[in-house]
């Protein structure tokens, strides 16, 4: 059956962050917390979201998210929400940052403690804060989508927060807050995109206006990408890597697959969600390979490759030009113990949308392909 899902509203262009004080006062917010990471405050980020607020004074600023979402940053936020007499949620910042806020927008609702609601989503009800989202990535998506993972705790296996009335509300997508974005994070949120938009595209679900959109956003990575992270202020190749971006974020609607499954196992480590994916993505290419050969052609036509070129080797030689590895040990993963992360692998959510659910031995032969 085709199910084809409402998005959130966005605003979409440079300059949109002005929009930001209209849409606060439409939806009755008169102090919210601004929900953030040390980073953007250094470099200034937080600053211009500041600067279009100049008739809304009443600000709250929470800036100790940390680059893997965790319960006790969610936990210092909620705090501050109540202390300062918050009464809305804006996230600005990337997939962790924004990842977050939806769990923070049921955390200051809800009676019970967050990870409750960690451990059984169901539990959370319509009863949430208002929550807007500006996103400074180009990739993860999170500025849409209905879902997100938590780790309990750094180092542990993210638990995740998967409900209708997480969405948020209002996406703001200025591509004037990605420019300070460094180069190594402009090329792993910018193939975490691709890796939304190919999973997506793949998937098991049945949405062809989705589907399009998925390959649209293939083809803007694939173009785009490397100018965005050797030029940082290439502003045509920022537009197109934030639209990229919210388009894998649409695609995540369609379910994700093996690559976000791996992204899950291998998160037992303090490594970069978008670095996990990416150098996991070729191994599951493969593993594809002779099972879906029409949809991959399709994948390597939008990714612009040359005939006979696998999506693999394609995914591969993008991730050398723009300075990624593609083997996760070239990262410095250490866990080599394939019996428990296949295992662990083989029940992790994603699997139900896969086009094809990799057994155990699947997933031992995936690993350790993607382990390199």
């Amino acid at each position: 059956m085709a199910v084809l899902p409402g998005f959130p509203t966005v605003n979409f262009d440079f300059g949109a962050v002005d929009t930001l004080a209209g849409e606060l006062a439409a939806r009755g917010i008169r102090r919210p917390l601004i929900i953030t990471d040390k980073g953007l405050v250094k470099h200034g980020v937080v600053e211009k979201l500041l600067a279009a607020l100049p008739g809304n004074p009443d600000v709250a600023v929470y800036d100790d998210i940390p680059p893997n979402p965790t319960v006790a940053g969610i936990e210092g936020a909620q705090a501050m929400y109540r202390e300062q007499g918050c009464d809305g949620i804006v996230a600005l910042g990337g997939g962790s940052v924004l990842d977050s806020g939806k769990a923070l927008r049921v955390a200051v609702t809800h009676a019970e403690p967050i990870i409750e609601y960690l451990k059984d989503p169901s539990k959370i009800t319509s009863n949430v804060a208002p929550y807007i989202t500006l996103p400074t990535t180009a990739g993860t998506g999170a500025e849409i989508t209905f879902g997100g993972g938590i780790h309990p705790a750094p180092g542990e296996h993210q638990l995740g927060i998967r409900s209708p009335h997480v969405r948020p509300d209002l996406a703001i997508c200025d591509p004037d807050l990605t420019l300070t974005l460094p180069p190594i994070l402009t090329a792993g949120t910018g193939m975490d995109a691709l890796s939304h938009c190919v999973e997506g595209y793949l998937s098991n679900n049945i949405n062809p206006p989705v589907e399009a959109i998925a390959l649209d956003g293939i083809a803007r990575v694939a173009k785009y990408v490397q100018r965005a992270t050797e030029h940082g202020d290439d502003r045509e190749a920022r537009w197109h890597m934030l639209m990229a971006g919210l388009q894998g974020g649409m695609a995540i609607y369609m379910g994700l697959g093996p690559i976000h499954v791996l992204g899950h196992v291998f998160a037992d480590s303090p490594l970069h969600h978008g670095a996990l994916i990416t150098a996991s993505a070729p191994a599951v290419m493969r593993y594809f390979e002779p099972h879906f050969p029409d949809q991959l052609a399709k994948l390597a036509d939008a990714m612009g490759l040359a005939a006979g070129t696998s999506v693999a080797d394609g995914i591969t030689e993008l991730n050398t030009r723009i300075g990624l590895k593609s083997s996760v040990r070239e990262l410095g993963y250490p866990n080599d113990d394939l019996d428990a992360l296949s295992e662990y692998a083989a029940g992790v959510h994603f699997n139900a949308t896969s086009p094809r659910r990799p057994t155990r031995e699947d997933y031992r032969n995936i690993i350790a392909d993607a382990l390199g």
